[in-house]
């Protein structure tokens, strides 16, 4: 039997992280699930799931990794999903994946303000990717949505186009096929 835990890792971008957090891993017996990385601004950032035998403490597992990551500076957590996630988790089959891409001029509240059209009408963003246009002046956004069942669509993108206009920004959202 073995037991799941979600692992984030923050740290300054340095070359072998990866390599010592997995061979700490290893060493506990861990089989890696899934994982999401990404470096913004020189900060590397690594989120994954892993299940480690039923025997091994949460504890050990926590000082252990700890210790591995020690030379790089790494900060970790460990959650334990049974516990974190609430009955609102919009992973389950009354909602469709889609892919919405923007862009528009950069200003500060237009993350929020999107954000909130989405918010209001249940919509979940299980993934997100954005930065700034060469220029410095636009963004470019690209966002993994679990859209409940009852969401029109068509009337979403309307909404959001609607209010991304005083950015300047364009929408277009499609089926995401995984």
């Amino acid at each position: 039997m073995s037991k799941e835990y979600i692992i984030t890792m923050t740290a300054g971008n340095r070359t072998g992280i990866l390599s010592a957090v997995t061979k700490a891993m290893a060493e506990l017996g861990a089989d890696l699930r899934e994982a999401s990385q990404t470096v913004v601004r020189g900060y590397f950032t690594m989120i994954f799931s892993a299940e480690f035998p039923d025997n091994i403490e949460e504890v050990v597992i926590r000082d252990h990794l700890q210790d591995a990551g020690r030379p790089f500076d790494i900060e970790i957590s460990l959650h334990d999903p049974s516990v974190q996630l609430s009955a609102g988790n919009a992973s389950g089959a009354e909602h469709k994946r889609y892919r919405l891409r923007l862009g528009g001029r950069n200003e500060p509240g237009a993350l929020r303000k999107l954000s909130q059209v989405m918010s209001l009408r249940g919509i979940d963003i299980t993934g997100m990717h954005a930065l700034r246009t060469a220029e410095g002046s636009g963004f470019e956004m690209v966002l993994r949505l679990a859209v409940p069942l009852s969401c029109d669509v068509d009337t979403l993108l309307r909404d959001l186009n609607e209010t991304g206009r005083a950015f300047e920004m364009t929408a277009d959202i499609a089926e995401f096929i995984e």
